[in-house]
């Protein structure tokens, strides 16, 4: 299995640079080779893309709802990404949405922020202290 940094993502998405696309496609190409891409790889690739090349929560979304489909692609816990890629599509923040879930997971009973949009979207579970 190959780790996939940040870099390699936003070469794929953003296809601003010929040459190191060429590469990123050369190694997805590998033959019974498997990839993997963890949850910060993701928050950070979500970063990049919405402040430097200016996508939408909704496409970025989308491509990583794309990504979710490659066989030999595998996510930390692509269950807890698809539903934050789901609230994601409606303007929530990919990190905020995968640290929730990560806290329920771990048996968290509730989650102290001050975020009103994290209290808003998690009611019951997320409060401010």
């Amino acid at each position: 299995m190959i780790a996939l940094d940040t870099n390699i993502l936003v070469r794929f998405f953003a296809k601003d640079d010929e040459a190191q696309l060429r590469k990123v496609h050369a190694l997805l190409g590998l033959e019974d080779t498997a990839f993997f891409i963890c949850d910060l790889v993701l928050v950070e690739t979500h970063w990049v893309l919405r402040s430097i090349y200016e996508w939408t929560c909704a496409e970025v979304a989308d491509a990583f709802f794309r990504l979710t489909s490659i066989h030999n692609l595998e996510f930390e816990n692509e269950a807890h990404l698809r539903l934050a890629l789901n609230a994601l599509q409606e303007g929530a923040d990919l990190a905020d949405e995968l640290i929730v879930r990560a806290s329920r997971e771990r048996g968290a009973e509730s989650f102290a922020t001050f975020d009103k949009g994290i209290i808003r979207r998690q009611g019951g579970f997320a409060a401010s202290p």
